[in-house]
């Protein structure tokens, strides 16, 4: 048995996940931003209390459900983190689904190789919020800013299909936050804001802050409107 140490979830089915597309889900653990409103904290670090899935029982749940799946989904934690990516990426390739990877943007260097040797097919990029404040706010290196903005030219440059996504947590994601992304990743194809949803969140305290009323972000969305050619809200 092939137990790649780091996979530590799987949903058959998702209607939600892929755009267009009925898809599984992969998740696997590991992350190099600490965000206070995680819904996944259990993936960040090593994922111990989390049983390791075997990559051939994995493989094995895809061609069962084959019939009734066009793509497969790599989430987290953040993938590009994982020592084995390549190898999760190259096996779910291999059953002919479409393969989406969910990313924080933050090692372009693994995107690119990822699309360069043809293993992704659609890239979810989450923008938290204003990438100069991802220091401040993630714990996040401090050429973290420089690494969000070289993950956005290089995918709008990319032949990828992608979208870059925000999720709108009060009192983090601002209006100014909003404008500084929708300029950063002006031109770009599409753009999604996220409602929040307060539940599983790494940050207790957030637990108790209650989402923004949908007219925020229906503002939030007037204002990157005029830089992205698509723009929707999801969660709503």
């Amino acid at each position: 048995m092939n137990i790649v140490q780091g996979i530590k979830g799987f949903l058959g089915i998702s209607l939600i996940d892929y755009p267009g597309k009925v898809a599984a889900v992969v998740f696997l653990n590991g992350c190099n931003l600490r965000c206070p409103c995680c819904h996944n904290s259990s993936l960040l670090d090593s994922g111990q209390k989390l049983e390791d899935l075997q990559l051939e029982e994995l493989v094995e749940a895809l061609e069962r459900r084959r019939k009734l799946l066009d793509g497969v989904v790599v989430t987290g934690g953040e993938p590009t983190v994982h020592p084995r990516l390549f190898q999760i990426l190259r096996s779910l390739k291999a059953t002919g689904l479409s393969v989406k990877l969910d990313t924080n943007g933050m090692q372009s260097n693994v995107l690119a190789a990822a699309a360069g040797a043809g293993l992704v097919d659609y890239l979810a990029v989450d923008i938290k919020l204003d990438p100069a404040r991802y220091s401040q706010e993630l714990q996040a290196p401090a050429d973290a800013a420089h690494r969000i903005r070289t993950t956005i030219d290089w995918i709008k440059t990319s032949d990828l299909d992608y979208e870059f996504r925000t999720t709108c947590v009060p009192g983090m994601v601002r209006e100014g936050d909003i404008e500084i992304i929708s300029q950063l990743i002006s031109g770009a194809s599409a753009y999604y804001l996220q409602q929040y949803v307060p539940m599983h969140v790494l940050d207790p305290s957030l637990a108790q802050r209650p989402p923004y009323p949908p007219e925020v972000l229906e503002r939030f969305m007037e204002i990157a409107r005029p830089h992205v050619r698509e723009i929707g809200l999801r969660n709503i």
